[in-house]
């Protein structure tokens, strides 16, 4: 499984359009947006050349001027995570 996060920037005038289609791909989730066009989101997807897929997409949609990946994380077995620390 690989998680990333990433800011998608986008022309202010499109960026509610954008966010609609960030919501039809699988496994993006956007969590904010700013007045000057930046989306937060957040991709999950089933291995790292997914991931790459999803950001190629992202890339292509209308409105976006760039993306900047943030965060990223790789588990090969998600289900065998440690605890986490108290």
């Amino acid at each position: 499984m690989n998680i990333s996060s990433a800011i998608v920037y986008s022309r202010p005038d499109q960026e509610r359009a954008l966010r609609e289609l960030l919501a039809t791909l699988s496994g993006v989730e956007v969590h904010a947006a700013t007045e000057d066009g930046k989306l937060v989101i957040s991709i999950e997807a089933d291995n790292d050349r997914a991931a790459v897929t999803t950001y190629e997409a992202i890339e292509r949609l209308p409105g976006v001027l760039s993306v900047a990946m943030i965060f990223q994380q790789t588990e090969s077995n998600p289900e065998q995570e440690l605890p986490s620390c108290k």
